[in-house]
């Protein structure tokens, strides 16, 4: 029997505490790695126990038969609803994915709970039909990043959102191991066009599919990740496919999978993967989410983003722990690092939509790079690797081509860390939020107040 950890039961009470208020629908905002199945799970299992009926809903197989083994983990009985499976339309839990269980409406007792996984995806039509033919069922929602890939919110779904552990505690806690982010020096995407608030793929694929694209990923990999099992996230499967095929050449055993593929042939792939007999796993919009595989060492970027969503959903996939894994590996050939901040960066999360950012714009977040050792840190007067003095006027990243370079993150959290330690009482903390120009600094004060009051209460 799997037991919970302290946030993940403070979790359920604060879940509960939303239900208790007459809120129906409650988004559940937890960092990638952080245990949502097992939590969401467990309130399954107490819902079962008490005769509500429970769906667990997600868009992607692979998600639907990881799930299924935690449940299977946690003595909990139910039934598969995903192509190719028949099920049993009485079973009391039913994990389904989005695409079956929206046209078996009707056809299966209505439920009094749903947990919609990945829900950043609401508002897509199927996801829309199941919460629609469903008004009397309590949902939650689980996410690291309530906002739909095009920067909207989910307040139109959600009445209230509860928020778990940041990544950076996280870390600390040891539910994440620690990395190491590689950064590029360039990355040119300014003839790219934009499409739904990201970049437009078939230009993006254009750009990105060649082999002199910055820092050959082959090179970086040999040199910084040699032996480690990485996914590389691609923009299109032609993409995806050369990636493979470039690594492979290089006596690099390695695949390329898709979810056009025969799904008994990609769970093959997988499975070599996760054995080891495969190092590098290459594939378009197909692990982004869900994918959970600990033993992954390293995350290859390769595809320039504006979704900030969509950037840590990615290098989520390498931050789980694992056995003789001392950290993760990121390998940011996209320039997404700069784009959106690190990680484990502080951010502020609201059901409200995300504010838009001009094209171009650099992290919320600052990160600086040294022209002299061109090591990435956060901003300082002096380069923490060489000493190097800044000049006083503020200047734009210096770009040398071709590198991958580490990011200075001990000097990032240092610095963090003795902010937020500062900050003792609701105003001062308030006082912080405004300092890092968050959009509602007054809730991100007191969801750390409360965080500091639930650790004081199990310590």
């Amino acid at each position: 029997m799997i037991e919970l950890r302290d946030y993940q039961q403070a979790l359920i009470a604060d879940i509960r505490t939303q239900f208790r208020s007459m809120d129906r629908t409650v988004l559940v905002q937890l960092a990638t790695g952080g245990g949502k199945t097992v939590t969401s799970a467990y309130m399954v299992k107490t819902a079962a126990e008490r005769g509500r009926r429970c769906w667990w809903v997600v868009h992607r197989r692979e998600i639907i038969l990881q799930a299924s083994r935690t449940f299977w983990s946690m003595e909990i009985p139910h039934s598969l609803v995903m192509g190719g499976s028949i099920g049993d339309r009485d079973a009391m839990v039913q994990v389904g994915s989005v695409q079956t269980l929206s046209r078996r409406l009707g056809k299966l007792p209505a439920p009094d709970l749903i947990i919609f996984d990945e829900c950043h995806h609401m508002g897509a039509a199927q996801y829309q039909q199941i919460y629609e033919a469903c008004p009397r069922a309590q949902i939650i929602g689980l996410t690291a990043t309530p906002w739909r890939l095009d920067g909207r919110g989910l307040g139109a779904w959600f009445e209230s959102m509860v928020q778990g552990p940041s990544v950076a505690d996280l870390m600390e806690r040891g539910a994440l191991c620690d990395y190491r982010l590689y950064a590029p020096t360039t990355t040119d995407v300014a003839s790219v066009a934009m499409q739904g608030g990201d970049f437009k793929r078939e230009d993006l694929a254009r750009v990105m599919d060649k082999p002199s694209i910055v820092g050959d990923a082959v090179q970086h990999y040999q040199r910084l990740a040699a032996g480690k099992r990485a996914i590389v996230f691609a923009v299109s499967i032609e993409h995806s496919r050369n990636i493979a095929a470039q690594f492979q050449a290089a006596g690099i055993p390695s695949a390329h999978v898709d979810g056009s593929m025969d799904s008994g042939a990609r769970d093959a792939i997988v499975a070599d993967f996760s054995s080891g007999a495969i190092q590098v796993l290459s594939n378009a919009d197909l692990f982004g989410e869900g994918f959970d595989v600990p033993a992954v060492e390293a995350v290859i970027l390769l595809r320039p983003t504006q979704s900030l969503s969509l950037h840590l959903q990615q290098i989520g996939r390498g931050l789980r722990p694992a056995a003789g894994k001392p950290h993760a590996i990121v390998l940011d050939h996209a320039g997404n690092a700069m784009r959106h901040g690190l990680p484990d960066d502080d951010r502020e999360w609201s059901l409200e939509d995300r504010p838009k950012k001009k094209r171009g714009a650099k992290s919320e977040v600052p990160v600086k790079q040294c022209p002299t050792c061109f090591l990435v840190h956060s901003p300082a007067p002096e380069c923490p690797g060489c000493g190097h003095a800044y000049a006083v006027q503020s200047r734009e990243i210096e770009q040398v081509e071709g590198e991958l370079e580490v990011v200075d993150l001990d000097a990032i959290r240092a610095r963090k860390r003795h902010e937020l330690k500062s900050a003792r009482t609701l105003e001062q903390l308030i006082e912080l939020g405004k300092q890092r120009r968050y959009k509602y600094p007054t809730a991100w004060a007191g969801h750390i107040m409360r965080q500091r009051q639930q650790w004081r209460a199990g310590a």
